[in-house]
């Protein structure tokens, strides 16, 4: 088995759903007879939501700053009004992207030079992880000092989001790029040992 492809497996296997009890055959569900309070008007603090604040409403930058700074992440905002903060110590890049910035991008860096020599396997790894998971999409970027790696997810919020899914998102971005990053340099051979037998 080649270096790259150890990481391929899950550390952890998935959660599986219990199956649901067996309803007799013929028998009707109960009704519902409980009463429907609608929640307390609220909205998001110390990291949780509240009530109707969760409408859908148009996603702009602010909104998205909002959210990450109310959930208590320190984030740097650049010029161009994008987000940049560093989790678990990779280097993320929260953004509105498209021509009509109805994407919300989450971006990652994995901040390690990739060795000429592993190019290959490393495009490799990208492209094995990207044919059996849905997202983050990873992909091979030049940098300043050579090739790294990068991660991404993008969302459609051209119709807008509630604030639990704003972080939904960028919460999932952020937990997905970390765990392929983390994979990754558990199985890239140390910088100072010799290029593994590929």
């Amino acid at each position: 088995m080649s270096w790259w492809s150890r990481w391929l497996r899950p550390d952890v296997p998935g959660r599986q759903e219990p199956p649901a009890p067996e309803r007799p055959s013929g028998a009707r569900p109960a009704p519902d007879v409980r009463p429907r309070v609608p929640p307390p008007a609220g909205d998001l603090r110390r990291g949780q939501l509240i009530g109707p604040a969760e409408r859908t409403v148009p996603v702009t930058a602010e909104r998205v700053r909002q959210v990450v700074t109310n959930r208590g992440y320190h984030v740097r905002t650049e010029p161009d009004a994008s987000l940049s903060g560093v989790w678990d110590g990779y280097q993320f890049h929260l953004r509105l992207a498209g021509e009509d910035k109805d994407f919300l991008s989450v971006r990652g860096t994995w901040g390690r030079t990739v060795p000429e020599d592993l190019h290959a396997a490393v495009m490799q790894a990208n492209n094995d992880w990207n044919r059996d998971k849905i997202w983050p999409t990873v992909f091979t970027s030049p940098s300043s000092e050579g090739m790294t790696v990068r991660t991404e997810i993008m969302a459609d919020v051209s119709a807008g989001a509630t604030d639990r899914q704003l972080l939904d998102i960028i919460e999932g971005g952020l937990s997905a790029g970390v765990q392929f990053f983390q994979a990754l340099a558990r199985s890239m051979p140390d910088p100072d040992d010799p290029a593994p037998d590929l």
